[in-house]
């Protein structure tokens, strides 16, 4: 892409300068067409009676050589020929005037210098935006995701002035597009639907900014941290470094969880169950002692054990704790306090609850139990 923007710069330059030299074709001067050296004719030998006797002069070589002024002249009536073939593709009409005399409303020259201009203008606006966003994130010391909106805008209403500016620059009504517009409109009106309403979605995402570039969201089940939104779609990179294309229009239609639209700080639980007949408090105990031990957990808002409910099999307990989205794991931390909080119950000696079953039997009659021996003889016994 950058080979590609720098190769394009190159040549919008050449053809701008090009252009730009135009008005020097007036000046170049009249000069004949190239002619074949010149070869100087020997000069007629003197006869006695008409030249005075002088001294004979030293024999001069047929070939003279070029001078400066002959190439000068020469090169610049090929410059005339070649700008005038130039001139006139350039001046090829595209499409003809109203009428027969007016002048064509469109030629060729006139769109390559559009195109010209609107190449100009995109490399242009992209530079500048980015200019724009650097200039703002060092002198206010704004964050990363308030300055992407900034020059995401930026950008968008650069382009439109420059496409803009060189229309009026080469004078090209509207007008001209009218037909050309009206043709499109009902082909890609249809098909362009869905393109439009993430296009409005996107700028809507940009000036109300539920979602903001590095904004942790969840979802359809997922959970990313937002890393760019387009014009189209918006890219979500999640705790495996996938890059998932979600576009705008899903954002605004569907339920979002954003865990740092106004505060960084997330709260996360932990459920616990330990056996029935162990020590309660101590078990308490042992879960704020993992919290506080661990360095990603906040110390205000001050993590909390909530003893949930006489469960069926355990007694269920609940760790609350905070931690900065931001600055960590929330996934990493709680896998951390989980394997802190084995280690303290296992040296306690609490036993954290597994699933039980009691079985029981009826015992009004006799329960009839069949033994099989090798040979596949069955054998009846009462107990």
């Amino acid at each position: 892409m950058t080979l590609l923007r720098r190769y394009g710069i190159t040549i919008s330059c050449a053809v701008l300068g090009l252009i730009l030299c135009s008005p020097l074709r007036a000046q170049l001067p009249q000069l004949p067409v190239f002619q074949q050296p010149v070869f100087e004719q020997p000069a007629p030998e003197p006869t006695a009676a008409a030249t005075p006797a002088v001294e004979a002069a030293p024999p001069q070589s047929g070939v003279q050589f070029v001078g400066l002024d002959t190439v000068k002249s020469e090169l610049g009536q090929s410059w005339q020929d070649i700008w005038s073939g130039i001139t006139k593709i350039l001046g090829t009409p595209l499409i003809a005037g109203a009428k027969d005399t007016d002048p064509p409303a469109l030629t060729i020259g006139q769109l390559c210098i559009g195109l010209v201009l609107l190449i100009f203008g995109y490399f242009a606006a992209g530079m500048i935006s980015r200019w724009t966003a650097n200039k703002l994130l060092t002198r206010f010391g704004l964050n990363k995701s308030a300055i992407a909106p900034i020059q995401s805008i930026t950008f968008y209403l650069l382009l439109g002035t420059f496409t803009m500016f060189s229309l009026n620059v080469l004078n090209v009504p509207m007008t001209v597009f009218s037909f050309l517009g009206g043709a499109l409109a009902i082909g890609a009106g249809f098909g362009s639907q869905n393109i439009v309403n993430n296009f409005i979605s996107g700028l809507i995402l940009l000036a109300e900014r539920p979602i903001r570039v590095g904004d942790t969201i969840q979802l359809d089940g997922w959970t990313g941290t937002v890393s760019q939104i387009g014009a189209r779609s918006t890219k979500i990179t999640n705790g495996s470094n996938h890059e998932i294309i979600v576009p705008n229009s899903k954002l605004l239609e569907t339920s979002v969880v954003n865990w740092t639209l106004t505060d960084d700080t997330v709260g996360c639980t932990i459920s616990v169950g330990a056996a029935y007949g162990s020590p309660t408090r101590e078990v308490q105990r042992l879960l704020l002692l993992a919290a506080k031990e661990h360095p990603q957990v906040l110390a205000e808002p001050p993590p909390a054990v909530i003893f949930k409910d006489f469960a069926a099999d355990a007694l269920l307990f609940e760790l609350r704790f905070w931690v900065n989205l931001r600055a960590t794991n929330k996934g990493e931390v709680e896998s951390d306090l989980r394997f802190r909080i084995d280690e303290l119950m296992a040296d306690r000696g609490i036993v954290l609850a597994f699933p039980q079953r009691d079985v029981h039997l009826n015992v009004l009659r006799p329960i009839e139990v069949r033994l099989r021996d090798n040979l596949g003889q069955v054998r009846s016994a009462a107990a």
